[in-house]
């Protein structure tokens, strides 16, 4: 098989604004599907070309002022496994986080990135519809009955009731690349244990998500930060900025680590 490449991001801080109006031009699409197609590999400017293709593509991302890297499939780096992080404790050369009910320190020099992301995903949905018709389907037979021969008794048929629609909920969780041995602490906002807050703690799971997020960025100020993490520090509307899946952000995090390395 031929060797595939492609072409990423080389600055972190790229405009997604300026990328979209990129690749529409370079797919003949609208603003918005493109914009679109890029949220599913955030980084990613081209993927599976030619060497020939992408080198092309490269020049033409290069003269519309992007930096950019042209790399081969092998040369990219997925990220370390996911070690789910339930508590941070900030300290003055680093902070302890607690994984797997084991106490670790990390110095804030060796977090390379701090990304953030939010996504919907399914909860399991209550029968409450077919519930309500079968509550319905009784009290029709009970009170209003159709008219039938004496002595006969209306049975109602068999209720089948359409399935609920899936009910959804966001879901907000943070990253941390760190090295030079490859590390990957991972924070989910609603599971997270806040009190190494302090007094800076609110009742607001999210508020104090944001808040953490921002202390992590303070301390380790050279570390890389995706556009979602920047957004939510800013206090900007995060609802045009979710991410179609989980594996959408899993590719951005590819991106991410590859550049670092």
């Amino acid at each position: 098989m031929d060797e595939l490449f492609c072409v990423l991001h080389k600055d972190p801080a790229y405009s997604p604004e300026r990328t979209a109006d990129f690749l529409a031009l370079e797919r003949c699409v609208g603003r918005e599907e493109a914009a679109a197609a890029f949220k599913k590999s955030q980084g990613f400017l081209l993927e599976n070309a030619s060497l020939g293709k992408a080198s092309a593509f490269n020049l033409r991302a290069s003269a519309f002022g992007f930096e950019t890297l042209l790399l081969s499939r092998r040369d990219l780096r997925p990220p370390p496994p996911a070690a789910a992080v339930l508590k941070i404790e900030f300290k003055t050369e680093g902070f302890y986080y607690v994984s797997n009910s084991v106490r670790e320190h990390l110095p804030y020099d060796s977090v390379k990135a701090v990304a953030a992301c939010a996504f919907s995903v399914e909860t399991p949905p209550k029968d409450a519809a077919g519930t309500e018709a079968g509550l319905i389907s009784s009290l029709r037979a009970r009170y209003f009955p159709f008219a039938l021969p004496f002595g006969e008794k209306y049975e109602s048929p068999p209720v089948t009731p359409l399935p609920p629609a899936p009910a959804k909920e966001t879901v907000f969780l943070a990253d941390l690349l760190a090295g030079p041995a490859p590390l990957r602490l991972t924070l989910a906002c609603d599971t997270h244990d806040y009190s190494g807050l302090g007094p800076k703690k609110t009742l607001s799971s999210f508020e104090n998500f944001r808040i953490l997020m921002e202390e992590l960025s303070a301390r380790a100020p050279g570390a890389v930060r995706n556009h979602f993490l920047r957004a939510l520090l800013e206090k900007k509307n995060l609802s045009g900025l979710k991410y179609p899946s989980a594996e959408a952000y899993e590719k951005e995090l590819e991106w991410l680590a590859t550049i670092l390395n």
